[in-house]
């Protein structure tokens, strides 16, 4: 194609139609640029293509992901809420003594056990670290999931302040100043002694605590979840059937 192109410009040329050769020649370069476009073009659209299909590939390992996730956030949201509602009934029985000595020692101990629940919620986030770190994020073009996506370790770390803080002190100062000293331990028999313990200052600071920190830690805990769900119907909308 070349040469053919050279030879009509080269005739031209030896029969001194210079005006024509000028105007070929502009036609000839003006083919050459709609080419260049029109590869460019091409080039372009099986980026994008390739880009698009990426794109869904990552959300849609992001949505099975998050969506194990949320299930399990649920499930330690329920365990802590059963958490709360313990301590609640023993600050029940702290206020009511009539309550305490009516309550089987079976039951009691269920309910001292229920109440230290304690769940710290560790999500499976190989996926979505990967896809950040290898720059694959920027695949997505929703910039909002993009951000929100982003956000998902640090919003993880302010809903298991609670639990950590929980833990923390029932290790400093459950154990060995309450627990250890008043019979109120896992497994353990509760007895009429453990009982009258109920009235220690000790033990009703520890049953206040724990109640308002879990509450707290719930309250962190449910938005979260809110969080994820939002995320995840946002990764749904773009993933295409």
């Amino acid at each position: 194609m070349i040469k053919f192109f050279r030879k009509i410009r080269q005739n031209l040329l030896m029969e001194n139609k210079t005006s024509k050769y000028f105007k070929y020649a502009i036609g000839e370069i003006f083919l050459v640029v709609i080419g260049i476009l029109i590869a460019l073009q091409v080039s372009n659209w099986n980026k994008q293509r390739i880009d698009t299909h990426s794109e869904q590939e990552v959300l849609i390992d992001l949505n099975t992901e998050i969506k194990s996730n949320i299930k399990e956030l649920e499930i330690i949201i329920e365990e802590h809420k059963k958490s709360l509602d313990a301590g609640n009934e023993i600050m029940s029985m702290i206020m009511d003594s009539s309550k305490l000595k009516s309550i089987s020692n079976d039951s009691l101990n269920s309910i001292l056990i229920i109440m230290n629940y304690n769940y710290t919620y560790d999500p499976k986030l190989g996926i979505l670290n990967s896809v950040i770190n290898s720059g694959r994020i920027n695949l997505i073009q929703n910039k909002e999931i993009r951000y929100k996506l982003s956000s998902i370790n640090e919003s993880i770390i302010d809903a298991n302040e609670s639990t950590q803080v929980i833990e923390k002190i029932r290790a400093e100062y459950y154990w060995p100043m309450i627990a250890s000293k008043r019979a109120i331990i896992y497994n353990k028999k509760i007895s009429s002694d453990t009982k009258e313990s109920f009235q220690n200052p000790e033990f009703i600071w520890w049953v206040n605590f724990i109640t308002a920190v879990r509450q707290e830690g719930l309250d962190e805990e449910n938005e979260l979840l809110k969080f994820l769900n939002n995320i995840n119907d946002l990764i749904e909308s773009e993933i295409k059937n």
